[in-house]
């Protein structure tokens, strides 16, 4: 069947939050840990990031809040006692280098143009509907995209089916006729699966592909658009 919906992910699959994180993370170390092994000092921030943000997504803390409690963490992971100023003003100070660092991936404009003449587009996104909203104006991609589905405003995050459903009941678009495309295994190609949709796997960095579910095309570059179009309108 023709695909006539594209559901997209947002972080990592148009917008470059890991760059934009990774700069913004450079600049706090920079100022407040240099003497910390760097890579220690990520993993410390990823860790908590991700752990942190489930809190968000579930209402139990606002995105400042997990912001100064991230760094809290981060800091006493690494043997650095900060005061609540010192935690505040490492918190506003990553959150001005990540403004600054925003980026579209390369080639995520052209992508979106390329195929609205073939089918409508859905941005499916596990966050804050304000954060990603001004993330797609900032980019320039508000424009190219009929519908945004966000986490927060659904009221379900990725993996569930429901998200899902809820993207194609607003595109007016059928599952059989849909495709899934975005970074995260997890949350995007095993939630796509168990809601009877195509997933397509975004994979720059090239990690091992898991078995279940069997079968996922993968995509390592939004460039060149002829290459990447065919496989998420199902023409390869």
């Amino acid at each position: 069947m023709t695909t006539r919906a594209v559901l997209v992910d947002l972080d990592d699959t148009l917008f470059d939050h890991r760059g934009s994180a990774r700069a913004a993370l450079t600049e706090v170390h920079g100022r407040h840990a240099a003497h910390v092994d760097f890579a220690d000092f990520e993993r410390q921030h990823m860790h908590h990031l991700e752990a942190l943000h489930l809190e968000v997504l579930a209402g139990a803390r606002s995105i400042d809040d997990a912001r100064r409690e991230r760094f809290r963490r981060v800091f006493g992971g690494v043997g650095v006692v900060l005061d609540e100023l010192g935690i505040d003003t490492v918190a506003a100070g990553y959150r001005r280098a990540y403004m600054a660092a925003r980026r579209a991936l390369d080639g995520a404009a052209a992508l979106l143009e390329a195929i609205r003449p073939h089918a409508r587009i859905a941005i499916v996104s596990n966050n804050l509907l304000d954060e990603q909203q001004e993330k797609l104006r900032f980019c320039g991609l508000a424009p190219l995209v009929d519908v945004l589905v966000v986490s927060e405003e659904a009221g379900i995050p990725k993996p569930d089916p429901a998200i899902f459903a809820i993207a194609l009941e607003r595109l007016d678009a059928q599952r059989e006729s849909a495709v899934m495309f975005g970074d995260s295994w997890p949350a995007d190609i095993v939630g796509a699966a168990r809601a009877g949709i195509r997933p397509v796997w975004f994979n720059p960095l090239r990690k091992p592909r898991p078995a279940d579910p069997p079968g996922v095309a993968e995509v390592f570059s939004l460039t060149p658009v002829e290459t990447v179009l065919p496989v998420l309108l199902g023409d390869d």
